[in-house]
């Protein structure tokens, strides 16, 4: 994995770290992050709308192009670079041909996706993660705005102040990240900058409500071998 993976991992785990850490808020913050959870909190719940949808959505990413197509409970990322598939009985990578398949997790991993989709890629169940750990982290300053993008009318979170609120801000954590999702919750564009200046942004350029079947098995004639864990190269 590219070191700009391994940001892009850390990026997207951090979230998880600062749900799972406690902390105290002083006086003079509890109102800042009253607002701060109630907004995104709204915004979490059009964003978790995304879990029942059946779609087809091309991204544009710093890496070129990535789709990600789900008909729950499956759900896939394509790219030039290779496949990964989550179905509720195995998740499957697949590279040049050659397929890794292990038994399903509980949900998507951010190390996994990354090598496929490129740095900064994100599911809308890792942006939710973030938005919702955002949401708590205390001195986080969001605003929102609205836009349209591939013609879908999108409401967006810009989100900035952001510090692990245990260890304090390290290189690879963000600082800020703006994030929009369609009304039917869509996520149609996410962009993030870490403490340490790295940047990353991903766009949706197309939509259809349409999905391949295909998509959530190995392509043909790939070769697929069982392992416990999918290993990232």
């Amino acid at each position: 994995m590219t070191n700009q993976r391994r940001t892009t991992a850390r990026v997207a785990t951090v979230a998880a770290a600062v749900v799972l850490g406690g902390f105290t808020l002083g006086c003079g913050l509890v109102q800042n992050a009253v607002d701060t959870a109630q907004t995104l909190g709204d915004f979490s719940d059009r964003l978790g709308k995304s879990a029942e949808l059946t779609y087809t959505a091309e991204y544009k990413t710093d890496d070129g192009t990535v789709t990600f197509v789900q008909q729950p409970p499956n759900s896939a990322v394509l790219s030039a670079g290779g496949r990964l598939i989550f179905t509720p009985q195995a998740m499957i990578m697949c590279d040049k041909g050659e397929c890794q398949r292990a038994p399903a997790a509980a949900g998507p991993d951010a190390n996994l996706v990354a090598a496929v989709g490129g740095a900064g890629f994100l599911t809308p169940e890792l942006a939710l993660g973030m938005v919702a750990a955002a949401a708590i982290v205390p001195g986080t300053d969001v605003s929102t705005s609205e836009r349209e993008i591939a013609g879908q009318d999108s409401l967006c979170a810009d989100v900035d102040g952001i510090e692990d609120p245990q260890a304090g801000a390290q290189p690879g954590d963000l600082k800020s990240f703006s994030v929009c999702v369609t009304d039917a919750g869509l996520l149609s564009s996410f962009s993030g900058e870490t403490h340490g200046g790295e940047q990353t942004a991903i766009e949706l350029v197309s939509y259809s409500d349409k999905v391949d079947r295909a998509a959530f098995a190995p392509p043909r004639n790939a070769k697929v071998v069982d392992v416990t864990d999918l290993a990232v190269g």
